[in-house]
């Protein structure tokens, strides 16, 4: 005789759903519509209790090579903006009134990067613009890398973990996009054969007049918009970026002297 199939009544199937991590939960939204719904509320659940909290960031490192080797870096704290239901999509914004190299709605005054290996950045640390000038070609490539952490912490501990949500190569313009008033947009495409976007990126950039042949333009990210399960899983799973130069921590003012007196630091 064959085996007996029993099914599960449904809400005890969408019970045990409610304990299974995002990562592993969204291969189940293709079973039925039922199962794509009920799965949305699950997240949607799960998005609002974490990120509906000021100190829930977005942490983005875009590097650029001039000379083809030598790096230029530039970084951006972004804060939680609105969530779109229906797509599961998140938009972060660049708050231009949060004071420079300052992080999270505490205004915490940053000292520098960790990155993995030896390397600590203190140049253009936060929120400083992009520059282009001129000579630069017409589009520039950045290698684009997000991340997520929670800023809120105290000065006993000045550290503030960063978790790896994805990377990839982004095209920004670097003239000053006069038709359409300094606005550009540029996405980070998934692997698949459909190449979806996970995040875009939207940024402005502006002429600077100085009065000389070389002219200048400053761009800034205004705003990311990024899957909402990529956000998730990575804070469920605490990803680290294994990449060489990929920020481990953002170190706040009085961590650098944990980190004079540690050759070996270890963050809690």
């Amino acid at each position: 005789m064959g085996k007996k199939v029993v099914s599960l009544p449904i809400e005890l199937v969408l019970e045990i759903f409610s304990h299974v991590p995002t990562r592993q939960l969204c291969k189940f939204m293709t079973l039925s519509k039922t199962f794509d719904y009920e799965i949305r509320k699950i997240f949607i659940a799960r998005f609002n209790s974490i990120f509906w909290n000021s100190h829930r960031r977005l942490l983005v490192l875009m590097t650029r090579y001039l000379l083809d080797f030598v790096p230029v870096h530039n970084v951006f704290d972004l804060t939680f903006s609105r969530f779109d239901t229906s797509t599961l999509m998140a938009t972060f914004y660049l708050d231009p009134s949060q004071p420079s190299n300052t992080v999270g709605p505490n205004h915490s005054k940053l000292w520098g990067l960790k990155l993995r290996g030896d390397g600590i950045l203190r140049d253009n640390m936060l929120n400083e613009p992009l520059m282009y000038t001129n000579w630069d070609c017409p589009t520039e490539t950045h290698d684009s890398r997000i991340y997520v952490f929670d800023s809120e912490t105290d000065k006993e501990h000045p550290f503030l973990k960063s978790f790896f949500v994805t990377r990839g190569q982004l095209k920004v313009p670097t003239g000053e996009c006069g038709k359409t008033n300094g606005l550009w947009e540029s996405s980070i495409m998934g692997k698949n054969k459909h190449k979806s976007s996970q995040a875009k990126f939207v940024g402005k950039n502006e002429l600077k007049e100085d009065g000389s042949n070389l002219q200048t333009v400053l761009g800034m990210l205004n705003e990311v918009n990024i899957k909402a399960t990529m956000l998730l899983a990575s804070i469920e799973e605490q990803t680290k970026d294994r990449c060489i130069g990929g920020i481990r921590f953002l170190v706040l003012e009085g961590g650098e002297e944990f980190l004079k007196r540690k050759k070996c630091c270890t963050i809690s």
